[in-house]
């Protein structure tokens, strides 16, 4: 594996521990999918409970900086079918970025699926991907006692 690509994993990693409990305070108890043998490591979102599945993104740029923020287009149709088997159930992507922590819940706005990705860690990495308008993403924030999502 490139050098850069293990930095960049150990970096997402890092972030998912250190938000952990912020996010609890938003979405309740949470479970890492990791830790769960029905999901493990590879498992499409990172954090779930009865109500809730989230995938975090972490990135090294104000959330503003490009006109859209991206996710692999495979965790968008696992949504769907989680969504599928409970209607009730809700989705969110988060993005962890240096002005703060912005979510966009599953199917809330219109959204562009576009092949995407990247070449610097020494091959290419291109997938579908979801894009988001930065205006559709909402921030993470304020009094969690009082937050409604």
């Amino acid at each position: 594996m490139n050098n850069q690509k293990v930095i960049d994993l150990r970096f997402g990693f890092k972030s998912e521990n250190e938000i952990h409990s912020y996010l609890e305070q938003y979405f309740g108890e949470l479970k890492k999918s990791e830790e769960d043998p029905t999901k493990g490591k590879y498992y499409e979102f990172d954090k779930f409970n009865d109500n809730y599945f989230i995938e975090l993104k972490t990135r090294r740029i104000n959330h503003n900086r490009y006109s859209t923020l991206m996710f692999g287009y495979n965790k968008y149709k696992k949504g769907q079918e989680l969504k599928k088997e409970n209607p009730s159930l809700r989705i969110f992507y988060c993005f962890r970025c240096l002005d703060g922590t912005y979510y966009w819940e599953h199917d809330s706005s219109i959204y562009q699926v576009a092949l995407s990705g990247r070449c610097d860690r020494g091959q290419y990495e291109y997938h579908d991907c979801v894009h988001i308008k930065t205006e559709h993403l909402k921030k993470l924030e304020g009094d969690a006692s009082s937050f409604s999502l």
